[in-house]
């Protein structure tokens, strides 16, 4: 014990520095994350007009209808290219609000995973999903599979991610 309180009384300068720097950057991983998650959450209307645009688009474009429809036959009429890409935008839009509510830490998915039971059992919606989920976040894919099986055990652990990517969301194009 003596030689801890000498060390401490020959040494205390370095110990107070050291403990300063210590705390600076703890202090200045906080105050990133905290402007991650504000940057996060000023993006959430920006998220919500692009929900509301891209349905819109769907719902005005003629060539379009067929995503909306309850019965569509793929064996008959597949799936277009306008189709396609417009199904492909839907899908990247999905897995970005799942990882916005990721990245908050959002403990209730539950409406995100109602809007997938809605949607992705609609024909085009569920042809796409099939061939393109491969290209998706494996973490996502799970998310939508237990969502489709309406598991309400959507999040069985709740915890908040140690960290926000500020990079934007990059998708590889997947050709199958």
């Amino acid at each position: 014990m003596a030689d801890a309180f000498s060390w401490v009384k020959s040494d205390w300068f370095n110990l107070v520095q050291s403990v300063g720097i210590i705390g600076g950057l703890f202090f200045t991983g906080l105050s990133i994350r905290q402007a991650a998650r504000a940057l996060i959450i000023q993006s959430l209307p920006t998220l919500a007009e692009k929900h509301r645009s891209l349905w819109s688009e769907i719902i005005e474009r003629p060539e379009l209808q067929r995503i909306i429809a309850e019965k569509a036959d793929l064996s008959v009429n597949p799936m277009t290219p306008a189709e396609e890409i417009a199904l492909d935008v839907l899908l990247v839009h999905y897995e970005t609000g799942w990882q916005m509510a990721e990245n908050l830490g959002r403990e209730d998915l539950e409406p995100l995973a109602n809007d997938i039971r809605k949607n992705f059992v609609l024909p085009l919606i569920h042809a796409a999903w099939e061939k393109h989920k491969d290209c998706h976040k494996r973490r996502f894919v799970r998310f939508v599979k237990r969502a489709l099986e309406a598991d309400v055990r959507l999040r069985p652990h709740v915890r908040l991610r140690p960290h926000v990517r500020l990079r934007p969301h990059v998708r590889l194009q997947c050709k199958v």
